[in-house]
């Protein structure tokens, strides 16, 4: 049965609600709404593992516990809407970078091939430092400027490109065979295009709009549910 859509509903109609407020600049409540709709998609996500095909792999503990800091990486970077605070926006790095790093460390536990090429790693390894340095020269042909935040933004850019590849080169290697690792790839390229949107919004001027705010949220969290679905077609 598909119970993950009862939170999964309830996760949307909670968005909805926090976009509103959002853009209202209703920052504290907008914080409290941003949390409720996250703690959404882990309800989704431990349901649709819990009622999944394999209910028992341990490859759902590390998904939700990159949900669970993708959590805290959300109030964490509303916060210092509200406080103004740079550590807020370090926190939110580090939080959203550890979750990340969970995917990874499960992607190898349970789904690397390791007798396959090395390409496979190679690849992403390759491709996650190029996209993070064509991120960085937008410092010089836009107005978004990283300022002393740059070490973050390079440390998480390349977490950020390598869980992304890295997802989509082990779907090549299992042949799109694995719905739920095709889910994933798909959802991390919709996680990393909300962080290229977000970057406007929080470093550069004039792009704190509600077209930037609501194109970022409606991409991150469709990404975030997305992957707590994912852990439904666990076999």
């Amino acid at each position: 049965m598909l119970f993950w859509l009862i939170p999964l509903i309830l996760g949307v109609i909670l968005l909805v609600l926090f976009l509103i407020f959002r853009v209202k600049e209703k920052r504290v409540i907008a914080v409290i709404l941003k949390g409720l709709t996250s703690l959404c998609f882990i309800a989704t996500a431990i349901v649709a593992w819990k009622t999944s095909k394999n209910p028992n792999t341990t490859f759902g503990i590390f998904v939700i516990l990159a949900l669970v800091f993708g959590l805290l990486g959300d109030v964490f970077l509303d916060i210092k809407y509200i406080t103004k605070d740079f550590l807020f926006t370090v926190l939110g790095f580090i939080a959203f970078g550890i979750g990340h790093i969970f995917s990874i460390v499960g992607l190898f536990i349970h789904f690397y091939d390791y007798e396959s090429s090395s390409l496979y790693l190679i690849i992403p390894i390759i491709f996650s430092v190029i996209a993070t340095v064509v991120t960085l020269l937008m410092e010089k042909f836009t107005a978004i400027k990283y300022g002393k935040l740059k070490p973050f933004a390079v440390g998480y850019g390349l977490i950020l490109f390598f869980v992304m590849s890295l997802y989509f080169s082990i779907a090549i290697q299992h042949n799109w065979q694995l719905m739920n690792i095709n889910i994933m790839a798909i959802s991390l390229i919709l996680f990393a295009l909300s962080d290229l949107i977000l970057n406007n919004t929080y470093f550069s001027t004039g792009c704190n709009t509600p077209l930037f705010v609501i194109s970022n949220h409606v991409v991150y969290y469709i990404a975030q549910f997305a992957i707590a679905v994912s852990l439904f077609f666990l076999i």
